[in-house]
């Protein structure tokens, strides 16, 4: 039975040797004293070096040994682009990240090619056109459980995901959602709000337990703690029956204000506080989390902080292009958003930048 090949050891050494770790000027060091610098067995590390002389990255000289491949200054000049749906008109969050993948690789003179369900990637069709000079990497709008990123990642391609929103560790870029929380939770509080609620997603996915988390961190440095019957939950589809009911609440007992966690679920609230009568900011103040889910955030005076999408797609491109020309170790980064003052809470001046963590 054949061995099976150790991924680990072929990505450290795919690694060490497009980073210039090896004297590309003599041999290899020896299946030993890999062995040894590695700590595993002379046969994993055969089988390794068989994989990166199958690659094209060593080649063997008969009676001598493995040496590097000269190799000239790498270029990424083909992107494969996965989305993680098919685009229209209404994907405004996918829209602006492709809007900025592109831009990015504009910068770079590098080209683009779309890719959108129902076709699948094919991981042996993949390596075919990355070892012949096809392709020099992938970027993945997002993860989804369909999506074979991990054997991509093992197999060597050079890949990151642009917004990253479940708890992985793939590389890539995504929102810092907890400082997003956190912004939101102090700008409420800068306010003189007090009696806060929250109306969310579902909280079983990262990004919504970060923001969530990150908000209540905040309010907790003021000494105010958000009630667990105020963490209100529900999709773009239906308004929950316990938003109708903290708006129907006496004056006393309503909620003052309201950190809704996507522009879309703000467009809930503003449609119920119009019909029950209650004026925004007079009533209520509202908060809100991307700047793009509901067109009609600007015109009604939303208050919101800002999903930095295209700088989203920027940055993968940019994460991409150190993984491939120079051989980086992949990172996730983050950015932060940007608060967007209008007429949904007391007014207070616009702060906040665009800040890239890694």
């Amino acid at each position: 039975m054949a061995r099976s090949v150790d991924t680990r050891i072929v990505q450290l050494l795919r690694a060490k040797i497009i980073s210039g770790g090896f004297d590309q000027t003599t041999f290899l060091p020896s299946e030993r004293t890999l062995a040894g610098e590695y700590q595993v067995g002379r046969g994993i590390i055969r089988g390794a070096l068989k994989v990166l002389k199958d690659e094209g990255i060593l080649y063997n000289v008969p009676n001598r040994g493995l040496r590097i491949k000269e190799q000239q200054g790498k270029r990424l000049k083909r992107i494969i682009l996965r989305l993680p749906v098919a685009m229209s008109a209404k994907a405004y969050e996918t829209i602006g990240i492709v809007s900025g993948v592109c831009a990015g690789a504009n910068e770079i003179f590098a080209e683009v090619i779309l890719s959108t369900p129902p076709a699948e990637l094919d991981l042996k069709e993949l390596r075919e056109r990355y070892n012949a000079g096809e392709i020099q990497g992938i970027i993945f709008v997002e993860t989804s459980f369909n999506l074979p990123i991990s054997q991509i990642i093992d197999s060597g391609i050079p890949c990151v995901v642009a917004n990253i929103e479940e708890e992985c560790t793939f590389p890539g870029v995504r929102m810092d959602y907890r400082e997003i929380g956190r912004m939101a939770g102090r700008e409420l509080l800068a306010r003189g709000y007090r009696r806060i609620a929250v109306y969310t997603g579902r909280r079983e996915r990262f990004i919504y337990r970060e923001i969530v988390s990150g908000f209540r961190g905040a309010l907790a440095e003021e000494d105010v703690f958000l009630d667990e019957g105020m963490i209100i939950s529900g999709d773009m589809e239906s308004v929950p029956e316990e938003l109708y009911q903290a708006l129907s609440f006496a004056p006393d007992k309503r909620p003052e204000a309201f950190f809704t966690v996507r522009d879309y679920r703000a467009a809930h609230l503003y449609r119920l506080c119009a019909e029950k009568n209650l004026s925004i900011p007079g009533d209520m103040g509202i908060i809100s989390y991307d700047n793009i889910s509901w067109p009609g955030a600007e015109a009604a005076g939303l208050t919101t902080i800002s999903e930095e999408v295209v700088e989203l797609g920027k940055q993968a491109v940019f994460f991409l292009q150190k993984q491939y020309e120079a051989g980086f170790t992949p990172v996730t980064g983050t950015i932060s958003g940007k608060l967007i003052c209008r007429s949904s809470m007391k007014e207070r001046k616009d702060t906040g930048n665009i800040v890239l963590k890694v």
